[in-house]
This record gives structure tokens, sequence and C-alpha cells, in this order.
């Protein structure tokens, strides 16, 4: 029985497991072989520098035009890859080498930090509605592919018992917002996206795509004559905006420091594991650390970005939950006039594990 019981869980939690798509590497590219060595590496470099600026027109920037000349430069590594699409290339490319072209040319950067975006989707035929929930459905193999293309964390509900119990097709597309949060409650994500498909004509079919945003929506109608070139014009188009909302100037003279403090650090490899992550984090130049406890860490950051930038970043790193946020300054006591001293960290957070 309790041997049941334990394949019983296992199976939910591979099951939950699978709801989150794998989060795509920022600065690798894949491109067609069937081209010139000089050819795929232009091309790697372009789909890199459209994915870190989210500007599709990045590249009518005279610069950058320039700076394809050079672009071997910027190849870390790359590997012969073969799938349905044929023979490919994987490119790696150098990340701070990049980092500092957008940063001399005052491009503001976008960087691996990026908001998780929970996907409901809903197809209508006639009068039929159903949830697009099958992993071999056209509709979603197209969305995971362009969503990896445009590096945008993807992740799709499990259409378990309890979505089912607590959201209907009809709930979402009518918009229905209650029941919707309610429903995507159990996912962890900062975003909650629906995704109306209904086929407008015999040629063409027409997406609407509404997002909620600190009670805000971002409604978005695109129509398309097939699956794939309608989501990638969908997945541009969301990361244009995104890009508008998150991308950050680099600013050298800028540079301050600022400490954050870190529960839930119960080993040295939680620790360096921690300054890895943080180490990478777009806008943060330097980590030091402080202090390391049983359990909590203190570590001081030297960053180019403000403060408040910088605890935008760290709210998308799903490692890190936000306790305490010290930003703000104190309310001031005018019974007490004095300046208040304080030794606060800019913020507290709790180790997060998978």
């Amino acid at each position: 029985m309790v041997q049941k019981i334990w394949c019983v869980l296992l199976s939910s939690w591979l099951l939950f497991s699978s709801a989150v798509m794998a989060k795509p590497e920022l600065y690798q590219a894949e491109v067609s072989a069937e081209q010139t060595q000089q050819q795929w590496q232009r091309e790697a470099l372009t789909q890199i520098l459209v994915r870190v600026t989210g500007n599709p027109d990045i590249m009518q920037r005279a610069e950058l035009r320039t700076e394809l000349n050079n672009a071997s430069s910027y190849v870390k590594q790359f590997e012969a890859v073969r799938g349905e699409a044929g023979n490919r290339v994987r490119v790696l490319l150098d990340a701070e080498r990049i980092r500092t072209l957008l940063q001399q040319l005052q491009i503001p950067i976008w960087g691996g930090q990026r908001p998780e975006m929970l996907f409901w989707i809903v197809e209508q035929a006639g009068s039929e509605r159903r949830f697009v929930r099958q992993s071999d459905d056209p509709w979603l193999q197209a969305l995971t592919q362009v969503m990896a293309e445009q590096a945008l964390p993807l992740t799709l509900p499990l259409y378990d018992i309890d979505d089912l119990l607590n959201l209907t097709e009809n709930d979402v597309w009518g918009g229905f917002w209650e029941p919707i949060l309610l429903a995507s409650s159990r996912y962890r994500v900062n975003e909650v996206v629906l995704l109306l498909l209904e086929q407008s004509s015999d040629t063409e079919w027409r997406l609407t795509a509404i997002r909620q945003q600190a009670g805000q929506q971002q409604r978005d109608e695109l129509t398309g004559t097939d699956q794939q070139s309608l989501l990638r014009d969908y997945a541009a188009l969301l990361s244009q905006q995104l890009a508008r909302q998150y991308a950050i100037l680099l600013d050298p003279a800028a540079e301050q420091q600022v400490r954050i403090r870190v529960q839930g650090t119960s080993s040295l490899r939680d620790v360096v594991l921690l300054e890895r992550t943080l180490a990478a984090t777009l806008g943060i130049k330097q980590v030091k650390l402080l202090s390391q406890g049983q359990q909590q860490t203190e570590l001081q950051l030297t960053i180019q970005v403000s403060p408040a930038q910088l605890l935008q970043l760290l709210n998308f790193e799903p490692s890190l939950q936000l306790l305490t946020d010290n930003s703000a300054p104190p309310a001031f006591d005018w019974a007490n006039p004095a300046p208040v001293v304080t030794d606060a960290p800019l913020a507290v957070y709790q180790l997060t594990r998978p």
C-alpha cells in the first residue's frame, strides 16, 4: 500500500515537472548548415542580437551591420546537429563580448532573467471550443519552438483534474479572470497569457492574445495562414513588448554597491550556486561574500543598474523568493525627526529549490 502511494506521488511530481519547459539558452543559436561558415556565423550573431535586445529591427543599425563582418570572433563553440528540419549548426556565442558591444553603442540589453509565462490556449472551430493540450498538436509544437527561439520562458498547464474542475474553455475564451487566476495560482509564474485561436476563413487564422500584468491587460490580434508563421509573429511581438519593459541600459558611471541577504543556504554547494547565479545576472558586475551562517548568507553586489532594476531582475530568478524589500526609505517620523540609521540589506530572499 505504501509503495502504491509513493508511485502515485512520484507520478504526480513527474507530471508537474513536465509542465515547465526547459529554460532556453540566451546566447545559443541554431542555424541552417546548408550555407557557408561565414553565412551561418553572421546568421547566428543576428539571431542573438535580436533576442537580447527584443528589437526585430535592431540590425538596421549601421554599426551592427558592420560588426557582422567580425561574427567569427563572437563564436565560442559550435556543433552539428540533425533534426526534422535537416542539418543544423548549434552555435554558442560570447555573452560578455555581445554585452560589451551593446553597452558601447548605448543599446539596452534584455538579460536572461525573464518573466515566466503560463499559457492557456483555446481553439474554436465553429461552435466547438477545446483546450490545446496534446503534446503533438501543431499549435503547441509551433508555440514551444518560437518561444525557445525568442528565449521566452514558457509554462504549460497540466490540464489534470484540478485544472479542469476549476476552469473551462468558455472561461478562457470569455476572459473571466477570477477562475483563470484561481486555476493559475498553483503554477509559480509571473504572468498569465490567454491564446484564443479561430479560423477566420478557409486560408486564414486569427490569434487573439491577452495577458494580465499588475491588473492591466494587454490585448493583441494577429492573422496568418499557418500556425508556424502566425505564432512566430506573435512571439516576436511579445518579445518586443517585454523588452520595452525590462531591457536595461548598463551604466558604469552609476556603479554602486548593495547588500542582500539569502536565507536557506544550508550547504557550501548552495552558496556556490547562489554566487554563480548572481554573477551571471545582467547588471551585476561583482559578487562578494560578506558572511555565511548556518542557514543564511549575506553578499555585497557591485551593480551597474539601479537598486529598483536589480530587484526587478531578481524577481524573475526562480531560485530566489523575495521575503523583504528594504529599497524604499523609511517613513519620516515627525515626532522623532532624527535620521534613522539602518543596517538592513536592500532585500532578503529565501533560496528555493525545484
